[in-house]
């Protein structure tokens, strides 16, 4: 059953996409976007200041960055794309390098792994940890790939046709990645625990809240 939250937030979702396609092709975006595009990295960069050791000091660099990029607003208009492809790529490269940087220490370190030995009261088998070490190899991939698309896109292509990439192919090939997965799990490892995609996504985020705690 769909909650009310859920629909909140896939409704979010689909109005930013739709304002980072209109901001990142436009010629004289409106503030708004600015502010749209900026949002993701400055909530992130807030939240991540404030549960940190040195607190009061990233506060005030954060403080000191929003300053700073409401005295170059005119500025940030004129290269408003600029903004959602930095946080289109970045956040792919990102998540490349987080997935990525868990592969090499055994099957049961892989992200994927973690996520799953989260959920689940049970340890384990390894066949099962092999299986989510290859989950976590096929999101490192799926992520490189998106932030380098992402890069040649944007500098060898127009911008509409970048756009289209990231405002519209991204999401869609995310999803059929969480449903493929699904569908494989579900058919090639019937005898395992069943997981809903949302249940793993919800994991993944309380997760990585856990991971942030000191």
């Amino acid at each position: 059953m769909i909650s009310l939250r859920q629909i909140f937030f896939a409704s979010t979702a689909a109005l930013y996409l739709g304002i980072s396609y209109l901001a990142s092709t436009a010629t004289q975006p409106p503030a708004l976007a600015i502010l749209v595009g900026l949002a993701p990295f400055g909530i992130t960069a807030l939240v991540a200041s404030w549960k940190a050791k040195a607190k009061f000091p990233l506060l005030l660099l954060c403080a000191v960055c929003i300053l700073t990029l409401a005295l170059n607003l005119e500025n940030l208009r004129n290269h408003v794309a600029w903004l959602y492809f930095i946080q289109h790529a970045g956040t792919m490269i990102f998540l490349g390098i987080t997935f990525g940087s868990t592969l090499g220490n055994g099957h049961a370190s892989a992200l994927c792994s973690r996520i799953a030995s989260f959920i689940m009261p049970k340890t384990l088998g390894p066949e099962y940890l092999f299986y989510t070490w290859k989950v976590t190899l096929a999101w490192t991939i799926y992520f490189w790939i998106c932030a380098a698309t992402s890069i040649v896109l944007f500098f060898f292509s127009s911008i509409d046709i970048w756009s289209v990439f990231a405002d519209l192919v991204t999401p869609l090939t995310l999803g059929a990645m969480f449903l493929g997965e699904h569908f494989i799990r579900t058919h090639c490892m019937p005898d395992a625990p069943h997981i809903s995609i949302l249940a793993i996504i919800h994991a993944y985020r309380e997760y990585s809240r856990r991971q942030d705690l000191p």
